[in-house]
Order: structure tokens, then sequence, then C-alpha cells
């Protein structure tokens, strides 16, 4: 009967070993899963903030340009009505100039 104990002990035991070693494996691989979602916690939050600053960035550039293109537009409308006044100019002086013409002759 003792000896039946002693086995059983025995196979407890080895039991006991081989769910420790596992258990062992299973922290260690829990360990390294843990740190690859930290690191990939931190690249998301660093891949997060550029994505932003991009963002804000092109934002800024929008405006830039939309401001840009603004004065663009008064100025051609400037030049639009500078030529305008040139062409009416003209043809006031070819009208002179026919008239002038036409006394001279």
């Amino acid at each position: 009967r003792l000896t039946g104990q002693q086995q059983e002990m025995n196979s407890l035991i080895q039991g006991k070993t081989a769910v420790d070693e596992e258990n062992a494996r299973l922290k260690n691989e829990f360990s390294n899963l843990n740190q690859k979602f930290k690191d990939k916690s931190k690249e998301l939050k660093d891949t997060e903030e550029c994505a932003q600053k991009k963002e804000e960035q092109n934002r800024l550039f929008i405006k830039n340009l939309e401001e840009e293109n603004k004065g663009l537009n008064t100025c051609c409308a400037d030049l639009l009505n500078d030529l305008e006044k040139l062409r009416k100019q003209e043809a006031q002086w070819k009208t002179e100039k026919s008239g002038n013409d036409a006394r001279i002759k």
C-alpha cells in the first residue's frame, strides 16, 4: 500500500512539475505577447499623432492656398477691370482719331 501511495505521489509530483513547466511557458508567452501589445499600442499612438500632425499641416496648407487664391482672384478682377477701361479708352481714342483724320482730310 505504501509503495502504491509513493508511486501515486511520484506521479502527482511529475504532474505538478509538468504543470509548473507549462505555467512558466505560458507566463513567458503571455509576457512576450504583452510586450508586443505595448509596442504595437505605442506604434499606433505614434502613428495617430503623426496623422493628426499631417492633417493639421494639410489644413493649414489648404487654408493658405485658399487665401492665396482669394488674392489672385482679386488681382484678376482688378486686371480685368483695367483691361476693360483700356479697351474703352482705346475705342474712344479710335473715335477721336477717326474724327481728327476726317477733319484733316
